[in-house]
């Protein structure tokens, strides 16, 4: 697909585009794209390469996970799209590779039609709010037409569709999401909880490498990995651990390095029912450092090196908390 003058996320011709003019990507024909909703992100041309309804789906994803984030006007986003990557660890969570995002685009009618509801309740989250059809509708529906016409008659016939199947209200062209649509949501809200592992630890220069470790063996186990310190908010910190613990299915505790908020967030998952999980290494377990008892009592992992943690953790969710497939 061929570069046009329209921005890629409003559709607009007045959003600024420059060339790069530093870091790794110089001389790519990268560019740096400032959309006047806000968005800030480099593109690497590898997103715009490929068939013209795919590249189209990519700015989907890359617009709906942009559209979530509360710094996209502070926070420079890098993406880039390469298959043969999917999967691995990055220093910097703000380089994305696209493919990896593509793994979540709606396969079927119905996955489409749910997450193109979930995408509508996230971006009208106030009950009875009424909204009509727009460019925004495009990447929230997961239209893949190019030109009006054919996106127009697209965002009409998914929320029509939407109306059909009893999760959107409507008078003329005004919609908003019925009791039966929220419902679904919440549903869908539930269902998502059970996808992720919240990571309880010290965030300091010498845990990076029992960090991947963490993130390797829940994600071999099917799970996202979820670290306080990579999530964008604009909440305060403990409501905002509270919150994604209590949406987590369980939680690794790293005690290798005392952290009195990693015992707090342990409690806490505790009497909500999550598995905890705690690994320390064994030069503390065994040392006078040992972890607390209230801690040390519990069935831990004792590790020895990060290949044998990443191992351990795998095989210690396999068993307790079940892989997700």
């Amino acid at each position: 697909m061929e570069l046009t003058d329209k921005c890629p996320f409003c559709g607009g011709k007045d959003c600024k585009r420059s060339p790069i003019t530093e870091g790794e990507w110089i001389g790519t024909d990268s560019i740096y794209l400032q959309c006047e909703k806000g968005f800030q992100c480099t593109i690497h041309p590898s997103v715009w390469k490929g068939d013209t309804k795919e590249v189209i789906k990519r700015f989907h994803q890359i617009y709906l996970l942009l559209n979530k984030a509360p710094f996209v006007k502070k926070n420079k986003y890098f993406f880039f799209y390469e298959e043969k990557s999917v999967g691995d660890i990055r220093d910097n969570f703000q380089k994305v590779n696209v493919a990896e995002l593509m793994k979540n685009y709606p396969q079927s009618f119905m996955d489409k039609m749910e997450k193109a509801l979930y995408n509508l309740s996230k971006a009208y989250p106030i009950y009875g709010y009424i909204f009509g059809g727009n460019f925004e509708m495009t990447h929230l529906l997961y239209c893949e037409g190019v030109e009006y016409t054919e996106y127009a008659t697209q965002v009409s016939g998914t929320l029509d569709i939407l109306c059909e199947l009893g999760y959107l209200d409507h008078d003329l062209s005004n919609y908003r999401i019925s009791a039966k649509g929220w419902e679904k949501v919440s549903e869908m809200e539930q269902t998502e909880s059970n996808n992720q592992g919240f990571i309880a630890m010290s965030f300091r220069d010498e845990t990076k490498t029992i960090s991947e470790s963490f993130k390797n063996a829940i994600s071999r186990c099917g799970y996202i990995p979820r670290r306080i310190d990579e999530k964008e908010h604009n909440n305060q910190i403990v409501p905002e651990i509270l919150f994604e613990i209590s949406r987590s299915k369980f939680v690794v505790v790293d005690v290798t390095y005392p952290n009195y908020g990693a015992y707090y967030e342990a409690g806490y998952a505790e009497a909500l029912g999550k598995e905890v999980i705690i690994c320390c290494r064994e030069d503390v377990f065994n040392s006078d450092k040992k972890p607390h008892f209230d801690i040390a009592q519990k069935s831990s992992i004792v590790w020895k090196d990060e290949e044998d943690l990443e191992n351990r953790l795998y095989r210690r969710i396999e068993a307790t908390v079940g892989l997700n497939n």
